[in-house]
């Protein structure tokens, strides 16, 4: 079944946002899962904004270990890949279609694997995502 934004079960509260690093002795299974957090948390801050708000919404933000460079990956503008150092990235797939910009606007449409198309319309007074 699709992901959907679900209004009713979004958390919201107005305490500040913190991260304390783990100030303990982990054992193995700790350890890793603790990466992976860290890992998820660095992969939605490397994303461009956009994307990273519909995968928060969607609750599409989940990781996975890249053995080799995933389809897209460019060289030239992020570097060379190296199957030896430990890289993640997200386990649904979400391309961005389309970017259109206007003087006051910047609209962009992205697919989401089999969830089907999303679109931002972004302006200086509001941001409208739905599902198109």
């Amino acid at each position: 079944m699709p992901s959907i934004i679900d209004p009713e079960t979004m958390h919201v509260d107005d305490l500040p946002a913190i991260w304390s690093p783990v100030q303990w002795e982990l054992n193995e299974k700790e350890r890793v899962q603790e990466i992976e957090e860290q890992a998820k948390a660095s992969l939605l801050w490397a994303m461009d904004a956009p994307e990273a708000i519909l995968r928060l919404l969607l609750s599409e933000e989940g990781i996975q270990r890249l053995r080799e460079a995933p389809e897209g990956y460019d060289e030239e503008a992020q570097g060379e890949w190296s199957e030896e150092y430990l890289t993640f990235g997200a386990k649904r797939a979400i391309k961005l279609d389309s970017v259109h910009r206007e003087s006051d606007a910047l609209h962009l449409v992205y697919k989401v694997g089999d969830m089907g198309y999303w679109q931002f319309e972004i302006t200086s007074k509001r941001v409208v995502i739905e599902r198109i």
